[in-house]
């Protein structure tokens, strides 16, 4: 079925003509590709529509909250944004109304806008490159999920292209306790991610749901660990890593029954800072002896001999006995 706001005309720099109506005659020029994104300010249905487990999913549930005090950030339509770059101008449209946002640059965009939480502020950021070698970065109030992500280029990921997503039928992404960018200090690394399955009647085919998953070092062939799944769901597992501290981008893989492969990347450092650990071992004796003397210090000392004004000898006991006269 065709949108009622679609097709449109939107007009650049070098095209000044102004038909109402797109025909064989209209004016056409190479564009960058188009991102599709999911910039509204609620984004409470990825995380239902992942875990459908196969069912039909209901649109009703899909759609975003509204604030009668203020304008739902991202429109209050169904679907997702088409962010399409046009000369100097950035222009993104709610694709369930065809409400469109116009942002001047200044600078001539010829490369694929992406998306992805840039600043570490778990918001989705826009990140536009221009002709002039300049990187803009848009914040937006969209929270960031792993799954609502564009950045790999024209492809969503660097296997399997388009595929990812929260609309995919299968996938894997890291939780967010583990993908925020930390200092391991310690011999095992530990991550959470999660394993979802939207294959129609998955539930009734228990020879399906084979997911093996692996670990790597980035893009390399280094797998830290590597095991077999039976079933989605939420999984913490631990790995060691051999190569000493540094920092590193691990690579959480995904391989299904079918052969297709899913990822998920973040980074850490691993025992970067380890000689704090040192500094702690050797100020911590310390205090505590410190301390102590202080302690002991304090009270008060008697260094009189009590027996010696008490003695009938009149302090003539020695160490050795009786002193002679």
């Amino acid at each position: 079925k065709d949108h009622g706001s679609f097709p449109m005309n939107i007009w650049s720099k070098r095209n000044t003509r102004k038909d109402d109506i797109v025909g064989e005659d209209f004016v056409h020029e190479k564009i960058p590709p188009p991102l599709l994104v999911d910039m509204h300010g609620d984004q409470d249905h990825i995380s239902s529509y992942i875990k459908r487990n196969g069912t039909k999913w209901s649109k009703t549930t899909n759609k975003p909250k509204q604030d009668n005090s203020k304008s739902a950030h991202g429109g209050s339509a169904y679907g997702l944004h088409i962010v399409q770059p046009i000369d100097t101008h950035l222009l993104i449209v709610e694709g369930g109304s065809g409400c469109v946002q116009n942002i001047e640059i200044g600078e001539e965009i010829l490369s694929m806008v992406q998306a992805d939480d840039v600043h570490g502020t778990n918001k989705l950021d826009l990140v536009v490159s221009t002709v002039a070698g300049n990187v803009v970065t848009l914040e937006s109030e969209a929270p960031f999920h792993p799954l609502n992500v564009w950045n790999n280029g024209e492809l969503r990921s660097r296997t399997n292209g388009a595929v990812h997503g929260y609309s995919a039928s299968q996938g894997i992404f890291v939780h967010e306790v583990s993908r925020q960018f930390r200092d391991i200090f310690g011999v095992y690394v530990p991550v959470t991610f999660e394993i979802f399955d939207n294959r129609p009647n998955i539930r009734n085919e228990p020879d399906k749901r084979k997911y093996s998953v692996e670990i790597r070092e980035g893009t390399s062939r280094l797998v830290f660990l590597g095991k077999d799944y039976d079933s989605p769901g939420v999984y913490t597992e631990r790995f060691y890593i051999p190569h000493g501290p540094g920092y590193y981008e691990i690579s959480v893989i995904l391989k299904t029954s079918h052969g297709l492969v899913y990822e998920d990347a973040f980074h850490i450092g691993y025992n970067v800072n380890y000689m704090d650990g040192f500094g702690l071992l050797l100020w911590l004796p310390l205090t505590i002896a410190t301390v102590a003397i202080f302690i002991m210090g304090s009270r008060k000392t008697h260094w009189d001999d009590d027996d010696y004004h008490g003695d009938s000898r009149h302090g003539k006991q020695g160490i050795l006995g009786n002193l002679p006269e």
